[in-house]
């Protein structure tokens, strides 16, 4: 934005109060129903996994009970609790979408604050589509703005920059003016936190959870006139001041006509770190050529990574099915042993699967690799190298699913997390969510 346009928090509420659902072309409106079914499948999956069950103890513990119902579970809570504990269960699986442009997730914090607004609102599915559609691209619009330095200093950016597309999603449902929807980014942002250090343990999905919740109360706030910063992103000791790298400059906003950031959402193959996948790649190729791999065969594997994957990733012995999402040996070794790497092979029982053959796999830093590359090296002990090298074609830099792999991977989910669901009955719900008078249709086809 040039010196005189309109400051970027104003502009930025404004363009999500006034932009209609008919302004979304018909390209990003398919990308946010691909988006609304992957997040479906990623929450239901989750919802039944220890850590999910332990959260929602300590919620009881602390009195949070309420109206709001819990997808995939019998629990009711009150909306922000409701909020957190969905964008917990949708993430802890490390199966959620990706925005590669800015390493967000960005599903999970938007429709975890919008679903659980909804569950004691009334709301249209073409509504719910919509403040979904608004809130993924305010949250990947300033995290454009922050990249690539936000990330890189260490903040988690899908928890930094979701609590800004939370809020505007659930403002744009409670349909706030655009000085109200200015007020909630301020308290939104003002929340914002969420370290890199947190991954490889619960509190990653705690970040992402905190920014669904405090998301839904800064839209609150907003609402009952609370007052906030309304130049949050760009006055000084402001988010993009403390959080960028000096001044805020926001690209221009979608319209009609243009490309939407919905459109380069991606749906991991694999459960795990996107770091990880070049790695799990390289793995496959050598399963696919030469079978199997018997972990008494082999001497040594050398995989090579981008230095990034391996500063981030390199986690010889993790201690549990969460350490190992972001285990460059684990998920070389249990592609290598298994040929496959779904739900159940990042669990506490693969890690122990996967230790006979994880002690051999060297990381190796190469700077001549890019982040969407590995290579793998097999010694065998009887001197047969066996070698395998991921590298995309031009423009397939980001491996996605496409839609029968989404439907595959939806129903693996539910049967995973949330059995008792009917998945295809579900699954048609959701893919006809436009044409739904009420998002409770859905809601209540998850609870036990």
């Amino acid at each position: 934005m040039s010196d005189h346009a309109e400051p970027a928090t104003r502009a930025l509420a404004r363009w999500v109060v006034q932009t209609q659902w008919q302004d979304v072309p018909e390209p990003a409106r398919l990308a946010a129903r691909r988006s609304w079914l992957n997040w479906w499948g990623c929450a239901l999956g989750g919802a039944a996994d220890d850590q999910v069950q332990r959260l929602v103890s300590a919620l009881a513990l602390a009195g949070f009970d309420g109206p709001a119902p819990v997808l995939g579970r019998g629990e009711r809570l009150d909306l922000p609790s409701a909020a957190l504990v969905h964008a917990f269960a949708s993430n802890i699986l490390d199966f959620d979408d990706t925005h590669w442009a800015t390493a967000i997730h960005p599903a999970g914090p938007v429709a975890s604050a919008l679903l659980a607004w909804a569950s004691a609102h009334p709301c249209s599915g073409a509504e719910a589509l919509h403040a979904f559609v608004l809130g993924i691209e305010v949250e990947c619009a300033v995290g454009l703005a922050l990249s690539p330095a936000h990330y890189a200093k260490g903040w988690h950016i899908t928890a930094t920059c979701g609590v800004l597309g939370a809020a505007a999603a659930v403002g744009r449902l409670m349909r706030l003016s655009s000085s109200q929807m200015a007020c909630a980014f301020g308290h939104a942002a003002t929340q914002a936190s969420g370290l890199v250090a947190s991954l490889g343990s619960s509190a990653k999905s705690l970040n992402i959870a905190h920014a669904a919740r405090n998301g839904l109360l800064a839209a609150l706030y907003a609402q009952t006139g609370l007052s906030a910063s309304a130049g949050v992103l760009e006055e000084r000791f402001g988010f993009g001041d403390l959080m960028g790298e000096g001044r805020f400059v926001l690209a221009s906003l979608p319209g009609p006509g243009s490309h939407w950031q919905v459109q380069d959402n991606r749906f991991k193959p694999y459960p795990c770190g996107f770091l990880l996948h070049p790695a799990l790649l390289a793995s496959d190729s050598i399963v696919q050529s030469h079978g199997l791999v018997s972990a008494d065969a082999v001497g040594q594997i050398r995989l090579r990574v981008a230095p990034l994957a391996a500063t981030r990733a390199n986690r010889p012995d993790p201690a549990d099915g969460m350490q190992a999402k972001l285990s460059l040996q684990h998920a070389t070794a249990i592609m290598l042993l298994e040929g496959s790497a779904g739900v159940r092979s990042f669990t506490d029982v693969a890690v122990v699967r996967s230790q006979v053959l994880r002690d051999k796999v060297q990381v190796i830093a190469d700077e001549g690799l890019s982040q969407q590359e590995a290579a793998v090296e097999v010694q065998l002990r009887q001197g047969t190298v066996l070698q395998a090298r991921y590298k995309p074609q031009p423009g397939d830099e980001h491996p996605s699913l496409d839609d029968a792999g989404l439907a595959l991977k939806f129903a693996d989910l539910l049967a995973h997390g949330a059995p008792h669901c009917p998945a295809d009955r579900l699954a048609q719900q959701i893919g006809a969510t436009e044409q739904l008078s009420d998002l409770h249709a859905l809601m209540d086809l998850t609870l036990p």
